[in-house]
């Protein structure tokens, strides 16, 4: 069944060469650019096929979209690049990149145009060039604000393309979600989870419009366009809800670590790897996971986040929250907690040995381990040769979008939370539903009071949203973009949030290795008679220490690694010099 299903990937790897001539500043005389070539669907369907490279999914270790956000308050990267630039790029960066996958389907738009085809077919392709289209300008977007919008064949060396003003990127955002409600208007009916579809139309819409209608609200204060936004994410995240097609089911763990996703309620989209005698596309997300290599921790703060069993944040819960172990941390919690975390600590990394699974934090993250393959030590264990099946668009992050655009808009009702984050909250994380009332929420009767970390001045049903956001989505891909729009920067910034970069407590890590209420399964610290072979004074002199509250917890971090989130400068990126010399009239960013 892999066989069959992977056919598109080699496919579109094929159409890559073709394309790739196509779209360089080579003369078009290079590539059969004419009728002949221009003829029918097989034509368009070859140069799409490398639209499916936009689709991102597992990669090597932190390349693909899991597991790889740049900066985060959810793990501990190592410690090579905590800090923000301070420097400008001296290249072309996203801005260049996007613009030519722009070009790339606005070239297709235009063969379309002289081609005889079928209304069903010429509609369909037209939907998925605007789409791909869409998300390269909303990369655009993200990255850098304002930019310029291209909806037509752009000769790369026209004086004119290089001196343009940018445009609001209000603006552009309503035309990114013109393309994409063009596309799910238009494209094909879902077929299976492997292949375009309308309803990726629907899902990349409602994050888009999402995306935006936050940025209007927290960073331009706009609540007229971003209340715009923000309903045509509630519109487009129902319309998926509507179709009936996808559920979510009882296993979160399944939807990661799973050899094959075909069937799975929850999938959307997926990316399908196999790696075996006959097919080599593998990934390196498990592989990474469960090797020496030191694997980005979970955070503190990030474990606080989860509700614990009660359906409670710590804040409330009269069960409270224990760190004094890894196993007590996670015991008790919500139900996602134990399956995206292990109960006990793992080596730390900056100790001397390297031999077993290591940790920059002692949290070890095992949402993307499977376990067969790794207790088995099968030939797909190691990387590069992982062959589950990874998620592309999930049903989850639909029902998430949908909640916030409802919370954001004011007009959420139980009947809107039930048929979203109550869905999550009961399937996935085993806890009891919130009940809301206006702004305010509550379990079981138990109102959730104002979260302490709560200092940006949201509501708490808001907030709640929130926290069932990340806990659902952690390590996703989404967190950083979700502080950026939120303009939530402080949770980056290490002497405002500590929590953000430290892992485990100094009794967890005294009890790991007095070997009491931690169990050293990798058995690297003891002998054969579960003696200690090191001592806590060694552990405290190699580790990175950082204290809260009175306590000390593991950092990620060295002392001198400072991460220091600029307000007037760090929620955008500053165009890079390799663009801005050729177009001056683009300006720069604030701050830089």
């Amino acid at each position: 069944m892999k066989k069959i299903l992977i056919a598109a990937m080699v496919f579109a790897t094929a159409a890559l060469v073709g394309c790739e001539k196509f779209l360089t500043e080579e003369p078009q005389s290079a590539f059969p650019d004419g009728p002949s070539f221009w003829s029918g669907e097989t034509a368009l369907q070859m140069e799409t096929n490398y639209f499916y490279t936009a689709f991102s999914s597992y990669g090597a270790a932190h390349s693909g979209r899991y597991y790889a956000d740049s900066k985060s308050d959810d793990y501990g990267q190592d410690n090579n690049n905590p800090e923000y630039a301070v420097t400008i790029s001296s290249g072309t960066g996203i801005w260049a990149s996007s613009y030519q996958e722009a070009r790339r389907a606005n070239i297709i738009l235009a063969r379309m145009a002289d081609m005889e085809l079928s209304d069903e077919v010429r509609k369909h392709y037209e939907g998925f060039c605007r789409f791909y289209r869409a998300i390269q300008h909303f990369d655009v977007v993200r990255a850098y604000g304002d930019c310029v919008w291209q909806d037509h064949e752009v000769d790369m060396n026209n004086e004119a393309w290089h001196s343009q003003a940018r445009t609001d990127r209000a603006e552009i955002m309503r035309k990114v979600c013109e393309d994409l409600k063009f596309a799910a208007e238009n494209s094909r009916d879902y077929k299976n989870g492997n292949t375009y579809h309308k309803y990726a139309a629907y899902l990349m819409l409602s994050r888009a419009a999402l995306y935006e209608g936050a940025w209007q609200k927290y960073h331009e204060n706009n609540t007229q366009v971003a209340n715009e936004f923000f309903t045509i994410a509630k519109n487009a995240a129902d319309a998926i809800i509507n179709s009936g097609k996808w559920s979510i089911h009882e296993n979160y763990a399944a939807n990661y670590n799973s050899k094959d996703l075909k069937g799975n309620s929850e999938m959307l989209m997926f990316k399908v790897f196999q790696y075996d005698a006959d097919v080599k596309l593998g990934h390196g997300l498990h592989g990474y996971s469960t090797s020496s290599t030191p694997t980005w921790g979970i955070t503190k703060d990030a474990v606080e986040s989860y509700c614990n069993a009660d359906g409670l944040p710590i804040h409330v819960s009269e069960a409270g929250f224990d760190d004094s172990t890894v196993k007590s941390a996670i015991a008790g919690r919500d139900a996602r907690l134990a399956s995206n975390v292990n109960d006990s600590l793992v080596m730390l990394d900056t100790y001397a040995w390297r031999s077993g699974i290591n940790s920059t934090t002692g949290y070890w993250l095992t949402k993307f381990v499977n376990w067969s393959d790794y207790i088995n030590a099968s030939s797909n264990n190691l990387a590069p040769y992982n062959d589950t099946d990874g998620p592309v668009y999930m049903y989850s992050e639909v029902l998430l979008n949908y909640a916030e655009a409802c919370a954001e808009l004011g007009t959420m009702t139980q009947a809107d939370a039930d048929k979203s984050i109550n869905e999550l909250r009961v399937k996935h994380g085993k806890i009891p539903a919130l009940t809301v009332s206006g702004t305010s929420v509550s379990v079981n009767g138990t109102a959730i009071t104002k979260d302490p970390k709560n200092i940006y001045g949201v509501n708490e049903l808001i907030w709640e949203v929130r926290r069932e956001r990340r806990c659902e989505l952690i390590c996703d891909g989404f967190r950083n973009d979700d502080l950026m729009r939120w303009k939530m920067g402080a949770q980056l910034d290490f002497s405002k949030n500590p929590s953000g970069h430290v892992g485990v407590s100094e009794a967890a890590v005294q009890a790991y290795y007095d070997y009491t209420n931690e169990y050293d399964w990798q058995n690297l610290h003891h002998d054969a008679e579960g003696k200690n072979i090191t001592t806590m004074e060694e552990i405290k002199a190699k580790e990175y220490w950082t204290e809260i509250d009175g306590k000390n917890y593991v950092s990620a971090f060295a002392p001198a690694r400072n991460r220091v989130f600029d307000e007037g400068k760090n929620y955008l990126d500053p165009l890079p010099s390799g663009i801005t010399i050729i177009n001056p009239n683009l300006g720069q960013n604030p701050g830089w």
